[in-house]
């Protein structure tokens, strides 16, 4: 076997290893998605949403509590996916939906992954319903199926032509 054949294998791992682990850090709040939820479990770092929150938006449909979701770094780095950080339901025969809305460019393709998700797989699986579309689209929604006045953590991920974006915001249902 040729040695100097296998120490260049050995250099070239270590050194894409290096380069995967320092291109996307592991931040909260980020980029990254965190498994802080272990199943069936309780979160290791339990995290308290921040402030009071922010009462759902005037506007939209009726009965549909619209969050606009803006980019300001096409390259979704830490910090452009702006959005309302903790949204406060209305009681649930005000709002019985909730739909996230993107800019012009921007889509949620769910047969790719996109969508947006509860971070802790103990959810209760009654109190909403993902309606998501067949193909992508600038907007996705949930169904209200029951208030419980409990907060949720939650994520989206979505994209444009060459990027995927990642938000880890709250709302209280």
């Amino acid at each position: 076997m040729n040695t100097n054949l296998s120490w260049s294998v050995v250099a070239i791992a270590v050194l894409l290893t290096a380069a995967c682990s320092t291109i996307h850090p592991i931040e909260e709040g980020s980029s990254s998605v965190r498994a802080i939820y272990p199943l069936g479990g309780t979160p290791r770092t339990p995290r308290a949403p921040p402030g009071s929150g922010t009462q759902c938006p005037p506007g939209g449909p009726p009965k549909t509590c619209v969050i606009a979701v803006k980019v300001i770094d096409a390259d979704c780095r830490p910090g452009s996916v702006v959005l309302d950080e903790y949204v406060v339901l209305p009681e649930i025969g005000a709002k019985d939906r909730i739909e996230w809305r993107l800019p012009p460019g921007y889509h949620f393709c769910t047969n790719s992954g996109d969508g947006v998700f509860l971070k802790d797989p103990n959810a209760p699986q009654d109190v909403f319903e993902h309606n998501p579309r067949p193909h992508c689209s600038d907007t996705f929604e949930w169904k209200r199926k029951r208030g419980d006045r409990r907060d949720y953590e939650y994520y989206l991920r979505f994209r444009s032509a060459s990027n995927i974006c990642v938000r880890d915001p709250w709302m209280r249902n």
